[in-house]
């Protein structure tokens, strides 16, 4: 902030010091919202908004999610279908197109907003250091937000991303019963913010001593899910199961890690393949489809339990953590729920960008090549992806194993310290 004053009858004034690189990247951002709004009439990719504006229209015509018609998403995740279906009234009633812009901006609103965010955590975290050192940060952030629009502007996961980002504000602002609760309304949009409910009882019961905010957190979880569930199984619970039966149906997705050794097994004569339309995406099927499917759910919570007992003995009230420790601890979990589900749709990369502010070396560069690799498969060879062609699926391989990259380069934040020499030298203040 600056400050300027004068005597002599001139009036005081307070001038708060414009923070250009955020409103610079906001700009970016902007930029990109008007022309993506141009030409999405000619994108070659699928829009789910319309398919949001359905549920939206049958809401707002008097029917019940989940009660009256399935929805494939979590409870929460309706509040940002509905959203701009009520900005849309004032003028002149819900119409397709004007929806799809509305939702655009909404998307856009919560770019900027989880950028805001990002950079107060980040001065929540690491209180000590020059505000210039963060402006790199927003550059990355800004630059995935704006290399992976094609997803973002079209889909809800950015809601999601901006209520685990608020979340961890909440947390270091010490705050844990409101971080808990909107944690789980996270979860209740997109599920995997709840990777970050084990790790943050872990941090406050186990390293602080503090159960009495772990059990907030807890409690603010429980709270959120309550409120959104009960009323669901209540009236009608086979709504609910409807949704989770859907998901737990998915066959692999072609963008899938494991979708690389379906199609490396066709290849070699070992399994022929076939593109198939599955559960409202592109899926890839094959005699080890079956069990390769079956596979990625067991070694996805078998990669979530190690990352807890890792947790367990990192958080250890011996061990001395970095001040950012949860905050990568929570992005490694996440990257690997994406990378090891047998769905991998771009637009669960946008679950990343919150965290992309905290990393530096390489992982951010690798991130950003990944994020722009994901929309050239699909939608632009697409036709290559239905018959299994080995262009788009080379690609798809690489951008996965770019993510492994970052995943690797990841795990040395759970490293637990073997002595107190990171007190001494305050590495608690250094961005990780």
């Amino acid at each position: 902030m600056e400050f300027s004053w004068t005597r002599a009858g001139q009036k005081a004034e307070f001038l708060p010091r414009p923070n250009w690189p955020l409103i610079v990247c906001v700009g970016a951002l902007f930029v990109m919202l008007a022309l993506f709004n141009i030409i999405n009439a000619i994108l070659p990719t699928s829009d789910d908004v319309y398919l949001y504006f359905d549920y939206a229209r049958r809401t707002f015509g008097g029917e019940i999610p989940f009660i009256d018609f399935r929805v494939e998403y979590p409870p929460f995740a309706v509040i940002f279908f509905l959203i701009p279906a009520l900005f849309s009234l004032p003028f002149g009633g819900l119409e397709r197109d004007l929806y799809a812009w509305l939702f655009h901006t909404q998307c856009f609103v919560l770019e900027a907003l989880t950028l805001y965010l990002s950079l107060a955590l980040l001065r929540k975290v690491y209180p000590t250091v020059r505000p210039a050192i963060f402006t790199p940060r927003l550059i990355w952030y800004s630059l995935g937000g704006l290399a992976i629009s094609l997803y973002l502007l079209q889909r809800f996961d950015i809601g999601a991303t901006f209520l685990m980002t608020l979340g961890l504000y909440l947390l270091y602002d010490k705050r844990p019963g409101w971080a808990g609760f909107i944690i789980g309304l996270g979860a209740a949009t997109k599920l995997y913010p709840a990777i970050l409910l084990p790790l943050a009882l872990l941090y406050f019961w186990r390293h602080k001593g503090d159960l009495r905010s772990a059990l907030n957190c807890f409690f603010g979880f429980a709270m959120a899910g309550l409120l959104l569930v009960t009323p669901i199984l209540v009236v009608n619970p086979g709504g609910l199961l409807a949704f989770l039966k859907f998901h737990s149906e998915r066959g692999i997705e072609i963008e899938a890690t494991f979708a690389t050794v379906v199609a490396l097994g066709h290849y070699l004569g070992l399994a022929p393949a076939i593109s198939i339309n599955d559960h409202n995406s592109l899926g890839i099927t094959s005699t080890w489809s079956h069990s390769l499917s079956s596979l990625s759910t067991l070694v996805t919570l078998l990669g979530l339990a190690a990352l807890i007992w890792f947790a367990w003995r990192a958080s250890s009230p011996d061990n001395y953590l970095k001040a950012d420790w949860l905050i990568q601890a929570a992005a490694l979990g996440v990257l690997w729920f994406i990378l090891a589900n047998k769905v991998l749709s771009p637009q669960y990369l946008i679950w990343m960008l919150s965290f992309v502010p905290f990393w530096k070396g390489q992982k951010q560069p690798i991130f950003l090549i990944a994020l722009l690799m994901s929309f050239i498969s699909f939608p632009f060879l697409i036709d290559g992806l239905f018959v299994i062609d080995w262009l788009p699926m080379t690609l798809l391989a690489i951008r996965n194993g770019l993510l492994i990259a970052v995943f690797v380069q990841l795990v040395p934040a759970l490293e637990v310290p073997k002595s107190k020499v990171a007190r001494i030298l305050g590495r608690a203040t250094q961005p990780a």
